[in-house]
């Protein structure tokens, strides 16, 4: 029980947080748990739908996590809180599962909406449906400028999610195809993705987990379409083993600088150990997320843009693979003849009567294919002076916050803290999630989101 505010004792806090899918509302989470004095927390988002991300609010049940349940739990000092939500709902959930990713937004919104219960009187929870504009740091206190009012607080929480550019598809798309839903500039327009289900002849540009989602929907029903997916790569995502992988901690130095050449060292002594005992790389892979994200960090920038430059596409699709069940279906498609995916480049897309036509670039030459409908699964944006979400975009130009060095989010210290354009430590602003993969590198997981938002909750309390 909170005591009631006396002469002397901490003035009330108010936290505004920028985002309310799961990034945003397990700060909110970890504030409403772990706060001893009144506080007053506005978690705000557009969508209204606070708990889960976009990821998390898909209802098809083909739709999987992939982590599995044991290593899950969005609570940084209960690892084992997940798995104790599934089995007092069912009693069979077994840790190695992969459970849907509309079960995973139920936990999300469920952990919140039990936060918000459960704690004290003085401290409060606003949800708030609107959209955050800017950020004002001109005047006492840091005020939140949503379209109609503004909201005065004593600290921003930046939890925007994934950042994505207006179109990520490198050539010119004509307006009419967009305007008749014939081009999705985004995969996550679930509405019209269900409409192409009903297609002859779709092509998915992108082959990343986003690509395995739509093609899970599109090949859901028997007489679906014929599905050609296509990257500059071609490569996608590997499967997980039925197992949980064993993990073993990976030699770096303790201290001090970090190479590329330690690094990946790192790694292929963990590949030999596996060979030598039986194991699987995916042990070695998931073994390395020990240490990657301090690594990077430690890393120089030159080490880092060769490693994404020469490395990143073909650890991410190891890295960040299929449920057992999910890749059993996928290849399913393939086999079936239903989905085809290769590597290819695109010259140009254009309107063909009610069709698009796509212009490719092989390896082997030129190919043009007319389709029913064509979907974007690209991955996050690169630059983030471009594509950073609106309020993000703002405090960027005021010198508030300052890009990483690969511009691919912002400058954010270990424990949270933002820094300015002058290299200044923020002591209003706090980022966490994908904002932080330019300094962070694995920060997109529930596994890095949990310690993230518990790491600024315990800090704001403490300093604030």
């Amino acid at each position: 029980m909170i005591p009631e505010k006396r002469p002397g004792s901490p003035p009330a806090l108010r936290v505004g947080i920028v985002g309310g899918g799961a990034s945003g509302s397990l700060v909110a989470v970890n504030l409403l748990r772990l706060a001893d004095r009144p506080m007053t927390i506005d978690l705000i988002d557009e969508s209204g739908d606070f708990g889960p991300g976009i990821p998390y609010r898909t209802v098809n049940p083909e739709h999987r996590i992939n982590v599995p349940t044991c290593r899950m739990s969005a609570l940084a000092d209960s690892p084992d809180h997940y798995l104790d939500w599934r089995r007092a709902r069912d009693p069979a959930a077994k840790p190695e599962e992969y459970t849907s990713r509309s079960i995973y937004g139920e936990y999300l919104r469920e952990l919140l909406e039990q936060g918000a219960a459960d704690a004290a009187p003085a401290i409060e929870l606003n949800r708030v449906t609107d959209r955050v504009r800017a950020v004002d740091l001109g005047h006492s206190r840091p005020a939140l400028l949503l379209p109609d009012h503004r909201v005065e607080v004593d600290h921003v929480v930046i939890a925007t999610g994934p950042v994505a550019g207006a179109d990520p598809v490198p050539v010119p798309v004509p307006d009419g195809l967009k305007e008749q839903s014939l081009y999705l500039p985004s995969a996550w327009d679930t509405e019209s993705v269900e409409a192409a289900t009903s297609d002859r002849d779709v092509l998915i540009i992108g082959t990343g987990l986003t690509m395995v989602d739509v093609a899970l929907t599109l090949g859901a029903r028997p007489n679906g379409p014929r599905i050609l997916a296509v990257s500059r790569s071609g490569m996608f995502p590997k499967t997980h083993l039925e197992r949980l992988t064993r993990l073993s901690t990976p030699e770096i130095p303790a201290e001090g600088p970090v190479s590329k050449r330690e690094l990946l060292g790192a790694f292929t002594e963990l590949l030999s150990r596996a060979a030598v005992n039986g194991d699987d790389w995916r042990d070695a892979i998931d073994s390395m997320r020990l240490v990657t994200g301090d690594a990077w960090r430690r890393m120089p920038v030159e080490d880092r843009r060769w490693l994404l430059e020469n490395v990143n596409r073909p650890w991410e699709v190891h890295r960040y693979r299929m449920a057992p069940s999910v890749g059993a279906r996928f290849h399913h498609l393939i086999d079936s003849g239903r989905l085809e995916v290769t590597k290819a480049g695109i010259d140009s897309i254009e309107q063909a009567g009610s069709r698009v036509r796509v212009n490719f670039q092989l390896t082997d030459g030129c190919d043009t294919r007319d389709f029913d409908r064509v979907i974007s699964a690209c991955g996050a944006s690169t630059d983030i002076r471009r594509d950073a979400p609106e309020p993000v975009q703002g405090l960027i130009q005021a010198g508030h916050l300052a890009p990483d060095d690969l511009l691919l989010g912002l400058e954010v210290d270990r424990d949270g803290a933002a820094r300015n354009s002058a290299g200044e430590r923020s002591e209003l602003i706090s980022v966490l999630g994908s904002l932080r993969r330019g300094v962070d590198w694995e920060s997109i997981g529930v596994t890095e989101l949990k310690t993230q938002s518990d790491t600024i909750a315990r800090r704001l309390l403490d300093s604030l």
